[in-house]
């Protein structure tokens, strides 16, 4: 059996860049082992975890190609930029919609995209499929009503890519 444990992103210094994701997208911080070298941050509930990785290799600052998902961009990127956030690529709309791209304090920078609400259900609902097993239709509805409650926050672009590109149908420019 194997699992995907974490995504680790190279930092200068571990706890100073947890509290910089703690303070500026409300994310929570987790200390492994004790030791101090397994710092991870992720959206409360996420199943996805950033390891902040300090000192095991030199920091390559750019676009990491981690996405992160919000269904209000607008709101998000305000409270952001009062945090001191940097926006390489500030909000701005496209043919597929909204997004932006921002940058940690050791240049790491990653991808922001408005979507519907449903689809942020579903990306935090979703899950890889099982060897084998035939992906089970999408529940979510991104037109007309859906039972799905409103979600406020950022949730990681990633999981079960084929019901997520199901609920938006080809939204997502990096899955084309």
């Amino acid at each position: 059996m194997i699992a995907l444990a974490d995504v680790a992103v190279v930092v200068s210094s571990a706890n100073a860049s947890a509290k910089w994701w703690t303070e500026n997208l409300g994310f929570e911080s987790y200390n492994l082992g004790g030791t101090g070298h397994a710092i991870l941050v992720a959206p409360p509930g996420e199943r996805f975890v950033l390891h902040l990785c300090e000192g095991y290799a030199p920091l390559e600052p750019g676009d990491t190609g981690i996405a992160f998902v919000t269904d209000d961009l607008d709101a998000l990127a305000t409270k952001m930029t009062r945090g001191g956030v940097s926006f390489p690529v500030p909000p701005r709309k496209e043919k597929w919609g909204t997004m932006a791209k921002f940058a940690d304090p050791d240049g790491n920078i990653f991808w922001l995209m408005e979507v519907p609400t449903q689809f942020v259900q579903a990306t935090l609902n979703s899950r890889a499929h099982s060897r084998g097993a035939l992906p089970k239709k999408t529940r979510t509805r991104v037109q007309g009503k859906s039972n799905s409650s409103k979600i406020g926050g950022i949730a990681s672009s990633g999981g079960d890519a084929v019901n997520s590109k199901r609920a938006v149908q080809g939204s997502n420019p990096r899955h084309r």
